[in-house]
């Protein structure tokens, strides 16, 4: 599941939102979607944190796309969070 797919199921961005992001994206590919929503002041830097995390418990694969715009702490607490999981170990 990619990150801007989980944000509109969850009701967090719409799905024209996303489609807005996803065509500036074209432009700027290098650009994670997190960042772009993030700029535009839909997505609060608490709901990336939380999305972030809540991908890697559901896919068990990290957004390190996402992932690059948070510093050292906010990405060690994440990984605090995941590892305390059960089942998860990583």
């Amino acid at each position: 599941m990619k990150f801007g797919e989980l944000l509109t199921q969850d009701g967090i961005i719409s799905q024209q939102q996303l489609q807005e992001a996803l065509e500036l994206q074209k432009d700027n590919p290098k650009v994670p979607i997190g960042e772009i929503l993030l700029t535009q002041g839909i997505l609060t830097r608490e709901q990336l944190i939380h999305f972030i995390e809540k991908i890697i418990f559901l896919t068990g694969e990290i957004p390190r796309q996402e992932l690059e715009l948070l510093d050292q702490e906010e990405i060690d607490a994440i990984m605090a969070r995941i590892k305390d999981q059960p089942g998860q170990g990583r």
